[in-house]
């Protein structure tokens, strides 16, 4: 009887010795079938593979037939979806077909159409118009659904941003897009009509340089501070060759504060509209003032208490409470260009200016300072340096640590450290950082 057992437990023990055998072999079939070869849509074969309970030998085969294109995993997750979105919206339909076809296998653009929308939205040509506003404000706000949290806060941004730098048709409209907003003192009309008299005049008014074509597109954006549906939704679209006045922008402004405030899908359904925010631009920024800052806060509202008691800060703000925000990088850059200018900044009879700060940067320790660097800093070759900026102003913000005994300049170090800690606590150290 011992002799049975023992000889059944040797055989079972030879039985699944030959079963783990043959299993490491399927697996290093698969290993090497994977790790020699670029296996089309392989996270998505794996993740059926685990849902369909597929074998070792079936999933080597699946990988064989993906590779030979007879195979093609499509369970597509929701943020392959929206990753997918985003590279079509990023660098458009040739390069996501491209990428549909590459071993990542991208989801196709008619698997992304079921989640995507084609919004018709208005072009502005000419001058802005409050109805083209309040139709692409419909277009983007009107099937989003406040939720249970109802009217929310609102932010409305304006940028530009770079253009392709051509004329169009815009056929919904029968006009030619792609002029800036100055065009209409030159121009009878941008409609097209049944000739070509528009487009020989818009020809003529280019060429001598009376018109120009936008290089430049000016968007504007409202933004929900809600929990979902934030994104910024553009509802103005301008060509924009740069030249027009702050009396022009403030107009713009408030033409897209009206519309807001008019639109049934604006803050009726929304809520108010309490920001503007934007760059630095030096057209918008006295618009922003103008707009922003006219009158203090009142007695009244909600927040005087909390905000009255706070010294230095600025309780101007516009109708209905409407303030204004800056982006920060501006700021930084607007600084370091007063600082690395002549001119400098005055603070208590010392004008700090690049010449100033070149002689005080080595002062402070830690630093393997040299001509170049400290040049490279204070002469740079783009002022649109922003991480020079922020770098030029944390340095800024560490003079006012050095111990003035060790100082012969107590007056000079007395007005870097009160500028130090200006910048410390305006510019707030640790975004900066």
């Amino acid at each position: 009887m011992f002799y049975l057992t023992s000889h059944f437990q040797k055989n079972n023990h030879w039985l699944s010795l030959k079963a783990a055998q043959k299993r490491v072999k399927e697996y290093e079939q698969l290993f090497d079938l994977l790790s020699s070869n670029n296996v089309p849509g392989l996270p998505w074969l794996l993740s059926n593979s685990k849902k369909e309970g597929w074998s070792i030998p079936k999933t080597t085969e699946k990988s064989q037939l993906a590779l030979d294109g007879k195979y093609h995993p499509r369970n597509y997750t929701e943020f392959d979806n929206d990753f997918t979105t985003l590279m079509y919206e990023l660098v458009g339909g040739a390069a996501l077909y491209a990428l549909n076809k590459a071993p990542i296998m991208l989801p196709s653009r008619k698997t992304i159409d079921a989640s995507c929308r084609e919004l018709n939205l208005r072009i502005t040509v000419g001058n802005v118009k409050v109805s083209d506003i309040l139709t692409n404000i419909e277009a983007l706000f009107s099937d989003i659904n406040s939720g249970a949290s109802g009217a929310v806060l609102n932010t409305l941004w304006i940028d530009e941003i770079v253009g392709d730098g051509r004329l169009c048709y815009l056929q919904d409209m029968d006009k030619i897009g792609g002029l800036c907003k100055h065009a209409t003192s030159q121009l009878k009309t941008f409609k097209m009509g049944s000739d070509l008299t528009c487009i020989e005049e818009v020809v003529k008014a280019l060429r001598a340089e009376d018109i120009h074509v936008g290089k430049e597109f000016s968007v504007a954006a409202f933004a929900r501070h809600a929990a979902d549906d934030y994104g910024a939704k553009p509802v103005l679209m301008m060509p924009t060759c740069k030249q027009g006045t702050w009396n022009s922008a403030a107009q713009i402004l408030q033409k897209l504060i009206q519309a807001w405030k008019l639109s049934p899908f604006g803050e009726a359904k929304h809520g108010p509209l309490t920001e503007i925010a934007s760059d630095g631009d030096g057209k918008r920024r006295p618009a922003l003032y103008l707009i922003t800052m006219p009158k203090p806060l009142e007695l009244d509202n909600p927040l005087f208490p909390f905000l009255s008691d706070l010294p230095g800060l600025n309780l101007y703000t516009g109708e209905g409470g409407i303030t204004m925000c800056f982006d920060p990088k501006h700021l930084f850059k607007r600084l370091c260009i007063l600082l690395c200018s002549v001119a400098g900044i005055p603070v208590k009879s010392v004008i700090i200016n690049k010449t100033l700060i070149t002689q005080w940067l080595e002062k402070i320790p830690g630093h393997d300072w040299s001509d170049k660097s400290i040049h490279a800093l204070l002469y740079p070759k783009d002022g649109q340096d922003v991480s020079r900026a922020i770098k030029l102003l944390c340095l800024v913000t560490e003079l006012h640590h050095l111990d003035p005994e060790d100082l012969s300049l107590t007056i000079t170090h007395n007005a870097l450290s009160l500028l130090g800690e200006m910048l410390d606590a305006r510019c707030a150290r640790g975004a900066i950082h």
